[in-house]
């Protein structure tokens, strides 16, 4: 008997219309249509099924058919759960109705078979309907790293097809992401913290808040070898999602595609903690020194996590002698080096010694940019895509506490209009991502502040903002008291009507609903509408 496939909640079937586009021009090819291309590049006309002979698909092909399950299901856990459980899983074979899929622990294999087992078969029968089941497996040590050399050139090629389209580099020049792809791992150590493709200096946003350690990081990735060492180290710091790690993968990705020769590792200090444990458990401290002698650039990120006097003394060993040669050290964490308590005096004043680059909270125009970068790579990939300027404005100063809680918010607001067909509005939005934002770091916003600020402002009196007159000089202030009570407050439309002297809630949504229309071609109104938002939250 067959069973209806699931994801998310919804048959499969509802969800192929989006999940696979028409086909139309500039189209991607999916996980079938490459497998049939292979079929026919091979002169065998079966490409698997009932009763057909399954052919033996090229690495690229299932790795970018895994990039696109991966990004669907990224769009429905979101991107806290994504990162924590499927960072590291890859995608290896499809043979026989079967892809396999490997991960680097038991626990991991383990964990996604119990809780993401139906998710990942219904999300893979989207790309085609031959996939009748998911293998994991858990790869040995140092296989990940041999595979992708092998595959080098293939990996290249599939990231070019995924991100295709042209950033805009921060000189200004146009660059294809690919370049930093076709560079995986060459040169770089087996023991190292694999770089996201994603983080390049192109795809990264600068703003005020982070320009010194922006200008830094440039300035360190596009020296020559040779070059004198300006500052050592680089001590890059600021809170959660502030684009630390981004920096860190940019600068190694732009290091590696200037100069194939040079040794760059980039570790976290967890996973440098735990390669120096292994070490002291397998009586082999020398290897472990060994590994860091022939590095030209090391970069250790989330250093507030470098606990243990043992492990300290042995960073302080390798910082040394990596100092003493002239070789880059490149460095973030959490906080400055004066407050990492877990460190001792020494090593905070050696860490202090080179150039600290605070990475500040990311202002209004910042987190818009973000935004902006961000849907311009979801539409390189799918061009329907597209979210109305009023709601990233919306989002831009609803979601303050981090870059990544603001792109968790923009892919539930894509996942609410792409799976459950809700319209992308500032109502909807603020509906979609309740839940996700935590209002622990914002000043409450109440009614009767929103009432004073535009009082004061338009210069009309709260008396004539509750009234009952309907001269423009009153009711377009009132709508746009209406429009920050729905965006800055947790009220209901009726709420809201109640506040504004006892006005029906359509009145409210046909309010909300012209003032977000105005803000996405009315450039005045906007710096209005977001000097009255930063007035009200401080």
């Amino acid at each position: 008997m067959d069973t209806e496939l699931m994801i998310g909640g919804q048959p499969a079937d509802a969800l192929k219309a989006d999940a696979s586009p028409a086909q139309s021009g500039g189209r991607q090819p999916n996980f079938a249509e490459r497998r049939r291309s292979v079929a026919a590049a091979t002169g065998d006309n079966a490409v698997g099924g009932e009763g057909g002979t399954e052919v033996t698909n090229t690495v690229d092909a299932v790795q970018d058919a895994w990039r696109r399950v991966s990004e669907r299901l990224r769009s429905l856990i979101g991107e806290d759960l994504h990162s924590s459980w499927f960072a590291r899983v890859e995608a290896e074979s499809f043979e026989a109705g079967t892809v396999t899929l490997s991960v680097p622990t038991l626990f991991l294999r383990s964990w996604i078979r119990s809780r993401y087992s139906d998710k990942l078969l219904g999300l893979w029968c989207l790309e085609d309907e031959a996939v009748k089941r998911i293998e994991l497996r858990v790869r040995s040590h140092g296989e990940a790293a041999r595979a992708r050399r092998r595959s080098e050139a293939e990996l290249g090629a599939a990231c070019a097809r995924v991100n295709g389209h042209v950033h805009a580099g921060a000189n200004g020049d146009g660059r294809v992401i690919a370049e930093y792809a076709s560079e995986v791992d060459n040169g770089m150590t087996d023991y190292g913290t694999p770089l996201d493709r994603r983080f390049t200096f192109a795809t990264y946003v600068k703003g005020g808040s982070n320009a010194l350690a922006h200008a830094a990081a440039q300035r360190l990735a596009t020296a020559e070898p040779g070059d004198p060492v300006e500052f050592n180290p680089l001590y890059i710091h600021g809170p959660v999602g502030t684009g630390k790690t981004h920096l860190m993968n940019a600068i190694a990705w732009e290091i590696r595609r200037r100069s194939r020769e040079r040794k760059v590792l980039f570790l976290s200090a967890i996973r440098f903690m735990n390669s120096f444990f292994e070490a002291l458990k397998a009586r082999d401290t020398i290897s472990f020194k060994k590994r860091f002698a022939a590095i030209d650039v090391l970069m250790i990120d989330d250093m507030q996590f470098l606990q243990g006097k043992a492990v300290q003394q042995e960073f302080c060993h390798i910082f040394n002698a990596l100092d003493d040669a002239a070789h880059q050290i490149i460095i973030a964490g959490d906080q400055p080096p004066a407050r990492l308590e877990v460190l001792d005096d020494r090593m905070r004043s050696r860490l202090s010694g080179g150039l600290v680059a605070q990475i500040g909270p990311a202002d209004f125009e910042l987190r818009r940019g973000i935004l902006e970068k961000r849907v311009a790579q979801l539409r390189a990939g799918d061009a329907k895509i597209i979210i109305p300027a009023p709601v990233l404005d919306f989002l831009a100063r609803r979601v303050q506490s981090s870059g990544r809680e603001m792109e968790g918010a923009l892919n539930r607001i894509i996942a609410d209009h792409s799976l459950n067909k809700l319209p992308i509005t500032i109502e909807q939005a603020a509906e979609s991502i309740r839940d996700l934002v935590s209002d622990s770091h914002i000043r409450p916003v109440m009614i009767e502040d929103i009432l004073r600020a535009v009082s004061s402002y338009y210069n009309v009196t709260r008396q004539d903002l509750l009234s009952a007159r309907r001269h423009k000089s009153v009711v377009f202030p009132r709508q746009i008291g209406m429009y920050l009570a729905k965006t800055l407050t947790t009220r209901s439309l009726p709420e809201i009507g109640r506040k504004f002297g006892g006005r029906d809630h359509t009145t409210v949504l046909h309010a909300v609903r012209k003032i977000e229309g105005l803000l996405g071609k009315d450039n005045e109104l906007r710096q209005s509408v977001d000097k009255l938002s930063t007035q009200l939250r401080e």
